[in-house]
């Protein structure tokens, strides 16, 4: 009797994973105006793969997330702003690839909810197409995503 009872308390709740529970976080980036850092700006953008598939498209955002991939130590992503729009007032169509590297590092939430990943010790790399480059500057905010409650890095152009 005493050996149940030991075991019922001592058992948790773990047959669940609740919806507020953190998961692996996404990159928060912000866009910021290159003549006047203290304002955001704007943009209509996509984002791609390298292979250019699986896209992500924003309107009008000045703060989106992307997700990093989990698997590996860099991310890939091909950033197109003002995508299919020639005769846009600014960089039309035009990309720059952003070489996100990092250390994963998995954390353990519960049995339910399994493991999160945290990305440690972000960098980034900037690569302008054949087009020129759009992105004029980015600022790392944060090297650690442990969450996206605070804006990780803000690009300027």
């Amino acid at each position: 009797m005493l050996a149940v009872l030991a075991l019922s308390l001592s058992c948790e709740r773990d047959d669940i994973c609740a919806t507020s529970t953190p998961t692996t976080p996404q990159l928060t980036m912000s866009f910021l105006d290159a003549d006047n850092i203290n304002e955001t700006k704007s943009l209509n953008i996509n984002i791609y793969k390298r292979d250019m598939s699986d896209s992500i498209t924003y309107t009008d955002a000045s703060t989106i997330q992307v997700p990093l991939r989990t698997d590996t130590t860099a991310t890939v992503l091909v950033f197109v702003k003002n995508p299919n729009n020639l005769v846009a007032a600014e960089n039309p169509n035009n990309a720059d690839t952003l070489i996100f590297t990092y250390t994963p590092q998995e954390t353990f939430i519960s049995r339910a909810c399994g493991y999160k990943v945290v990305f440690n010790n972000l960098s980034i790399q900037v690569n302008p197409g054949s087009d020129g480059r759009w992105i004029d500057d980015f600022i790392i905010n944060n090297r650690t995503i442990a969450d996206e409650d605070t804006t990780h890095v803000f690009i300027r152009h």
